[in-house]
């Protein structure tokens, strides 16, 4: 039973509630980066078509890069800080597979991800030409410079030149104009910018052109949780799962949304999701430890913080854990 007063357990709450808004701790100061390399392949090891969205991310949460695979189903990230990512694929028709990888002792890391059907009988597609041929219309509706200019973006963007990023974004728009892609990077641009009004029209215009394109609807949700627009939040992360109902990023997104309206009991499931998919996530182990503070359960709350500095024993949030942990151990009974 935990015998902490009201007092204590109410500001052992506040803190997690404030913490759990903190900016999620970028990996660096480990080393100077390097190369992933990405295979994304069929189960059965033909590799994946053309434009498979493939996002990196880094171990505590949050958008670092997002590539379309070319022929052969391949992608390669090049980062200028070292540490802990997530590698993540969440398409339409399939299940959502990541992959945890380290650039700390080697400036190289490979990950191979497979295209799981969300029908675990229906057999991959077949193809009368080789795989790495497969072009889909929209594909092939690109100019090649808006492309050009697209990769440039996303090179600016994951080298933190924002400015740079968005130049080359609004240019490949401005070569072609029905390039959802390009928008949904915008607007993950003008984010790191914390240009919030941009950042939603752009992120929207995403939508519009492409309204199947799950991993928009989670840039727009995890966005209005920065702003505290809950309820759009809660709406555009909704229709996320309802396309990809097992996108752990969404579940998280949502699990905050309802944390930060105070839902406690419908955070708590998608917290424990999260964690249970991507146990290496450290700042999931932050969000559902408070909740755990919140339902009265400091043992799960303990060994939640305990996990999050397992992860990230260095992270933004590490000193304010220890305080945390040692403030419920002293309350616990012994």
């Amino acid at each position: 039973m935990f015998r902490a007063s009201t007092r204590l357990s109410l500001s052992l709450l506040l803190f997690c509630f404030l913490a759990s808004c903190l900016p999620a701790q970028k990996p660096g100061g480990r080393g100077s980066g390097g190369i992933i390399d990405v295979q994304v392949r069929y189960a059965d090891g033909r590799p994946a078509p053309r434009g498979v969205h493939v996002r990196l991310e880094s171990a505590e949460g949050g958008a670092e890069a997002d590539l379309d695979t070319i022929q052969g189903g391949k992608c390669q990230f090049r980062q200028s800080t070292s540490g802990v990512f997530i590698v993540r694929i969440s398409n339409l028709g399939f299940k959502e597979v990541s992959a945890r990888v380290e650039l700390i002792d080697s400036p190289r890391a490979y990950v191979t991800l497979d295209l799981i059907p969300l029908k675990d009988n229906e057999p991959p597609p077949a193809v009368s030409v080789p795989p790495a041929e497969a072009v889909s219309v929209k594909d092939l509706a690109i100019p090649e410079p808006a492309r050009i200019e697209f990769t440039k973006g996303e090179d600016a963007l994951r080298e933190k030149n924002t400015d740079e990023s968005v130049k080359h974004f609004q240019k490949a728009i401005k070569l072609y104009d029905a390039y959802p892609q390009a928008y949904r990077m915008l607007g993950d641009a003008y984010v790191e910018k914390q240009q919030w009004p941009e950042a939603e029209s752009a992120l929207k215009k995403s939508i519009e052109l492409q309204p199947d394109l799950a991993p928009a609807y989670f840039d727009l949700g995890a966005l209005r949780n920065q702003t505290k627009n809950y309820p759009g939040a809660e709406e555009a992360l909704k229709k996320g799962l309802e396309l990809t109902p097992d996108a752990t990023v969404g579940k998280y997104e949502l699990a905050k949304t309802y944390w930060g309206q105070g839902r406690w009991q419908d955070a708590s499931p998608l917290a424990t999701d999260t964690v249970k998919a991507l146990p290496d996530l450290a700042a999931a182990h932050v969000l559902l430890a408070n909740i755990r503070l919140k339902l009265r359960d400091a043992p799960g709350a303990l060994h939640e913080y305990q996990e999050y500095l397992r992860i990230e024993p260095q992270g933004s949030l590490a000193p304010q854990v220890r305080e945390m942990i040692e403030k419920i151990q002293k309350a616990l009974p012994h």
